[in-house]
């Protein structure tokens, strides 16, 4: 199917696509063909460029779950300076898988996975400005970023991909809070709004892991981390919670360990 820009950048519900959409919007984009079948879902991004006429990215069963992406050349010279040759049979394109294909896209766009749009942007400048340009505590910023974040579209993310409930009890649905993983004072611009950043948490359980108290492993599972017998019968904690955790989440719970939770 043949897609503008902003109707290619309106699509809900394929995961792929939420990815590359930021590279869609750095770039000059003529056109997005895109496709999903039941073993692949695939965009070709066709753009303007003096090197590349299109960048095609899909992920699927058909690529036993992985990453394929092909930059399709008009001119091979600078691609092949990197890669080397061509074969015949791919006389124009290369291809590559995951992190490899992504790398060759850093080439064409630079660092287009970090790249804030315009209103992230204004949204880190005006969190940033309210903190830093009054004279406040860490404690008295905290609450500031956390009242900013409250309406903000990164706080509507967080909470929908978590079912509008509380990560750790479900039976939680009021009051939740958008919670960084990574703190907002010791996060880069790009990861103050990336969604992997954030937990969905009830005030209670925010207050506990923003400290340290308790933290998060890799597959989900809670750390406790010097809680007494009574408060974790206060909080309705056993060590048996797990919540659901994205792959791209790994990286931040990991900063949460290290400096929270096992901090020295």
């Amino acid at each position: 199917m043949k897609a503008e820009t902003n109707e290619f950048l309106n699509l809900q519900g394929y995961p792929i696509f939420e990815r590359i959409k930021p590279l869609v919007r750095l770039l000059d984009v003529k056109y997005v063909r895109w496709w999903s079948k039941e073993n692949i879902t695939t965009a070709e991004i066709h753009i303007v460029h003096p090197e590349v006429k299109h960048i095609t990215i899909g992920t699927g069963s058909h690529y036993s779950g992985r990453t394929r992406v092909a930059i399709c050349l008009k001119d091979t010279t600078f691609f092949e300076s990197l890669y080397g040759k061509l074969s015949r049979k791919n006389s124009t394109t290369y291809v590559r898988f995951d992190d490899d294909g992504f790398e060759m896209i850093r080439h064409i766009a630079g660092d287009w996975e970090h790249e804030l749009s315009k209103s992230d942007v204004e949204f880190v400048e005006l969190v940033n400005s309210a903190i830093y340009l009054n004279s406040l505590d860490e404690y008295e910023k905290t609450a500031m970023v956390k009242q900013r974040i409250g309406h903000s579209r990164f706080a509507k993310q967080v909470k929908a991909r978590a079912g509008n409930v509380c990560q750790i009890t479900s039976d939680i649905s009021r009051n939740l809070i958008a919670s960084h993983i990574k703190p907002w004072s010791s996060a880069e611009d790009y990861e103050k709004v990336d969604l992997n950043n954030g937990l969905c948490l009830s005030p209670n359980y925010d207050g506990l892991f923003e400290v340290g108290l308790i933290g998060f492993n890799d597959d989900g599972s809670i750390i406790l981390n010097g809680l007494s017998e009574s408060e974790l019968r206060a909080y309705s904690l056993d060590g048996t919670e797990c919540i659901s955790v994205k792959t791209e989440q790994s990286k931040y719970l990991a900063w949460h360990r290290k400096y929270k939770v096992f901090k020295k």
